[in-house]
């Protein structure tokens, strides 16, 4: 099974978002400030660094100065409001961190994604991450006063408190931070900057009014300088409006308040000797932090959008350049800040059509959520709604969902109440959240509001509601509703344009990935299975994975498909999942549950009970408040079937009580409650009450008994039961009908085999134990499955031992398990690699004794070469090798590729 890149569906950085984590260009006639930027160098090299200063007061240009000639470079990030979010904010630190050239590529840095919500613990990671690379990463925040008093700056603040390792901060903000600063200098490990630190001196004030073609003698200088207190902003307007001015001295002199008064006066002199074209050029653009001259156009109506914001970046007058083609420019925060003020006193109107025409542009381009946040903006509430059903309501599904939440939060209540699609879009808000009272509630209310709609627009608005729906029934791990809902939500999909609804393949992704689950959890194995890999080609062939999508995916077909006993394919998509979650920095989060339950499965057939352990620890680990009711379900049973390997009946006594008093309050898919049944007669068997057993799969006997799952596992079951009970003959009666049809599915397959031939043994009948024995080990050993022979006990180890005997040239399997057992001890097996080989480096070791080349291995496991190459040289190095072949033939004697490698020592049951 293959998988897409994970990336590309939802959640992708755009152009917009990427322009935040660009260094701003030098501008023209810029002035250095060489001891400022020593104190930089020092604050960077001893830990944290702070410049606070009120607006104005050249922090950004101070430190685009510095950072531009920094090697290693310097990760940037231009702070939004809207980052007040933890999870966005955090996002987008990582999207700063991976935007500089040096992250190598093969890093945990490079590959990690944000994950769909905020986790302190990913924060933990993308520090790790920074710490692992050879040299500290610097990061600037510029303007961070914007987030002041958030739940962003509280995580930061957490942050700084548990320590940043190999991450270094700069930090530019108008305000005194909400970080532990005391600390901070108390541990010598801070810098600050404050607004006295970048008042311009004499000197420096005159080189920058030299840039601007302005001498002043030393007296009117020294006036001017009084006059802002060096404040960088006075003085570069003063320059571009000392320019035109014939009398310099005069301008000087009739200086007077505070810096907001010096600026509002050097505005209005800078405007007004500006070409009133340029002005409402200024004004129409101003609605954007960051614009191109496409974008220009459309806001404006005009063609030369790009020259116009060339000449403004090379005349200084307040538009910053970001990037070196010329293509993306910001306005000052200060002039931007006075610009938006005018247009929203003086032509309101016109500012909301600025806002829903910059929405437009951005829709156009697939900036949905800079999209939205324009109709927020133009608080044009009922397009933002159609805008969120039908485009940006993909991001629910994506990292972005915080974002989209934030959008709706100021949505009138009345429109709420009367407005079908208004109403709708807070579903999208109450599912993005997990909150499923929410989402129930709003649903029903959005569909008694239907009828107000347009026909059209009511269906549409309906496949919305449907396609939550379904989401919903898996959120209340309902499996029948989930299917059910699921098939309604593709059904009302099937007729929808993408041009009506771009959103629509996402939701249809979502709808066929629930009704996929729910089929699993319902015991529709079969339909499943079809199911997931389908969906998993052809997501996969539109490049659409996504971390969320794979983990999904591919968790739950390795699940289906160790239920099947059919272990390597089981491993390799464990293998993709958790690599995803490795790659993606989410091994802790829910989404990687299912992915360590077909982990335990695995290593519970393999009889491997350090590693099923280890996979349930973190399994339940993930589970969190989340709580995905299947995946921790099959986790505690598990966890009950481990112990009976154990031979720990007393835990496993107790596990199964606790999964009991865990799922009492759920209405649980019949197809988990049978298995429940099926765990706990297994305890019933390993504690010796084989009577009790048959009473119960009696008891627990449905009435359509055809079919492998888990009919088989309850035969076997109740066979063994009555082999327990001294009665052979009647043990091979209850396996009559998997004999005469044996199942497909190697697990119970192998207990049928096993079962029959120590029911052959009992009754002497030498032969036809033999040949049971061959057949239970011809199904177990392709596999690696173990666990049958143990459960069954000391007489399947007594065969063992005698085919072993019988069979002295071909009963490699047989020894294993005879060692598994507890029997005749093998010859030590070598040592293991000099460290654990990670997911990615096992799935590239498994295809080493191929033909395939390099770059062969990276389009099958959809990485780069350079990445493949990187993980050839760590697996040459933990396996101690200098060659592929060599790497090979180690490996083999590892057991580590496929079969099954030596395990530890087992105590058997009983």
């Amino acid at each position: 099974m293959r998988t897409a890149p994970t990336r590309g569906l939802v959640g992708a950085a755009g152009v917009l978002t990427a322009t935040r984590s660009l260094v701003p260009r030098l501008p023209a006639g810029l002035v250095r400030r060489p001891r400022l930027e020593r104190l930089l160098d020092d604050g960077v090299a001893a830990g944290t660094v702070v410049v606070s200063a009120p607006a104005g007061s050249g922090k950004t240009l101070l430190l685009t100065s510095w950072a531009a000639g920094r090697r290693p470079p310097v990760a940037w990030l231009s702070v939004e409001p809207a980052d007040a979010d933890p999870h966005q904010f955090w996002a987008r630190v990582l999207s700063s961190l991976q935007a500089v050239a040096d992250v190598p590529p093969a890093s945990l840095l490079a590959t990690l994604h944000p994950p769909s919500a905020h986790d302190p613990r990913f924060v933990s990671v993308l520090v790790e991450a920074c710490t692992a690379l050879p040299g500290p990463r610097v990061l600037v925040l510029d303007d961070a006063h914007l987030i002041a008093g958030t739940p962003a700056e509280q995580s930061l603040a957490a942050v700084v408190r548990r320590g940043l390792g190999g991450l270094r901060l700069v930090v530019a903000t108008r305000t005194v931070p909400g970080l532990p600063l005391q600390r901070l200098r108390l541990e010598g490990g801070l810098t600050e900057l404050r607004a006295e630190d970048l008042a311009f001196d004499a000197e420096e004030a005159a080189q920058l009014l030299r840039a601007h073609g302005v001498v002043l003698p030393p007296a009117h200088l020294a006036t001017l300088l009084e006059k802002t207190e060096g404040w960088a902003a006075g003085l570069r307007l003063a320059a571009l409006s000392l320019e035109s001015s014939g009398d310099l001295g005069a301008v000087v002199e009739q200086l007077a308040g505070d810096q907001r008064a010096v600026a509002d006066y050097f505005v209005q002199e800078v405007l007004d000797g500006q070409d009133p074209e340029l002005i409402a050029f200024l004004l129409d653009t101003c609605v954007v932090h960051r614009i191109s001259g496409d974008l220009a156009d459309a806001l404006t109506g005009r063609a030369d959008g790009r020259l116009l914001l060339g000449r403004l970046a090379r005349a200084n007058l307040f538009v910053v350049a970001l990037d070196d083609r010329g293509e993306w420019y910001r306005c000052h925060q200060l002039f931007g800040d006075l610009l938006r003020h005018r247009l929203r006193t003086q032509a309101p109107e016109r500012r909301r059509e600025l806002h829903r025409r910059a929405a437009a542009w951005f829709a156009a381009r697939g900036e949905l959520l800079e999209a939205a946040r324009h109709l927020r903006a133009a608080e044009d509430w009922t397009a933002l709604a159609r805008f969120v059903l039908r485009s940006a309501g993909a991001e629910m599904l994506g990292t972005e969902r915080a974002a989209l939440v934030a959008l709706l939060t100021d949505v009138p209540v009345d429109l709420v109440t009367r407005h079908a699609e208004v109403a709708a879009a807070t579903t999208v808000a109450s599912y993005a959240e997990y909150d499923a009272g929410g989402l129930a509630s709003r649903i029903a209310r959005a569909r008694t509001l239907l009828p107000g709609l347009l026909p059209r627009d009511a269906q549409l608005t309906e496949a919305v509601l449907t396609t939550l729906e379904a989401l919903l029934a898996w959120m209340h791990a309902d499996a029948a509703a989930q299917v059910r809902s699921s098939e309604e939500a593709l059904r009302r999909l099937e007729d929808v344009l993408p041009e009506e609804m771009p959103a629509a393949p996402v939701y249809r992704i979502a709808a066929t990935t629930v009704q996929a689950m729910g089929r699993l959890w319902s015991g529709e194995l079969g339909e499943a299975g079809t199911a997931l890999r389908r969906t998993i080609t052809a997501v996969s062939a539109r490049q659409e994975m996504t971390p969320v999508l794979a983990l999904h995916l591919h968790g739950n077909l390795a699940v289906l498909e160790a239920m099947g006993g059919r272990l390597h394919e089981a491993r390799r998509d464990v293998d993709i999942a958790l690599a995803v979650a490795e790659e993606s920095g989410w091994t802790f989060l829910p989404q990687a549950a299912t992915a360590y339950l077909a982990e335990s499965l695995i290593r519970l057939l393999e009889v491997d009970t350090e590693a099923c352990a280890a996979a349930l620890a973190r399994g339940l680990a993930c589970v969190g408040n989340l709580r995905d009711r299947y995946a921790e379900t099959g986790l505690s049973l598990v966890g009950v079937r481990l112990e009976v390997s154990r031979g720990d009946l007393r835990a496993a006594r107790a596990a199964l009580a606790q999964l009991r008093g865990r799922t009492a309050d759920w209405a649980m898919p019949r197809f988990l409650g049978q298995w429940c049944t099926l765990v706990e007669a297994e305890v019933l068997l390993a504690e010796g009450h084989p009577e009790e057993v048959a009473r119960l799969l009696v008891a627990a006997r449905t009435a359509a008994a055809g079919g492998e799952r888990p009919h088989a596992h309850r035969l076997v079951l109740l066979a063994r039961s009555r082999l327990v009970a001294g009665r052979p003959q009647e043990c091979l009666q209850a396996l009559q009908p998997l004999l005469e049809e044996p199942p497909e599915d190697r697990g119970p397959a192998t207990d049928l085999w096993v079962l029959a031939a120590l029911a052959h043994d009992r009754l002497r009948e030498d032969a036809a134990a033999q040949a049971a024995l061959d057949r239970a080990l011809a199904v177990a050993a392709p596999e690696g499955i173990a666990r049958p022979f143990l459960v069954a006990g000391d007489g399947a180890l007594r065969l063992l031992e005698r085919h072993g005997r019988a069979h002295p040239s071909h009963g490699g399997c047989a020894a294993q398990l005879v060692e598994r057992l507890g029997g005749a001890a093998r010859p030590a097996a070598p040592d293991g690699p000099a460290e654990p080989l990670t997911n990615r480096e096992r799935s590239v070791l498994q295809l080493l004794p191929t033909m395939m080349s390099n770059s062969e291995i990276a389009g099958e496991l959809y990485l780069s070469v350079n990445t493949v190459k990187v993980h050839l040289k760590s697996l040459y190095r933990k396996l101690g090798v200098g060659t592929r072949r060599q790497a090979v033939l180690r490996a083999g004697e590892l057991g580590l590729l496929g079969g099954s490698a030596p395990g530890p020592t087992i105590t058997r049951p009983g």
